[in-house]
């Protein structure tokens, strides 16, 4: 019987829901859940190491990389493919309020409301 999820941290849920490609709509959609969102997030726009991103999500560095992997081939596959992208679901605990380990974070969340 396999090992229970953990359930991942996130900093909060993305203001952007989706994407809707321009030209060639194939029709098909790919959902992308808000821990590998928060993995993109993390790791290309605030350019957090694999390990740094593990520790404020809660979760290993192997699940890190797995999450990265699985959706960087999710983004390739509707990019190629014309797909539309969702982002939506997973099994997540979002911050409410800025932690005190984010008060000198200029990417937190929680300084853009």
């Amino acid at each position: 019987m396999p090992r229970p999820q953990k359930c991942r941290c996130i900093c909060s849920r993305p203001k952007v829901k989706g994407f809707t490609p321009v030209g060639h709509e194939s029709g098909e959609t790919v959902i992308i859940g808000y821990d590998e969102y928060e993995a993109v997030r993390l790791l290309d726009y605030v350019k957090l190491t694999q390990e740094q991103c593990a520790k404020k999500m809660n979760i290993s560095r192997p699940t890190v990389t797995r999450i990265y992997e699985e959706v960087r081939q999710k983004i390739a596959d509707a990019m190629v493919n014309g797909k539309e992208i969702r982002i939506e679901g997973g099994d997540v605990i979002v911050c409410e309020a800025m932690k005190p380990e984010c008060v000198n974070e200029v990417h937190c969340c929680h300084r853009q409301k």
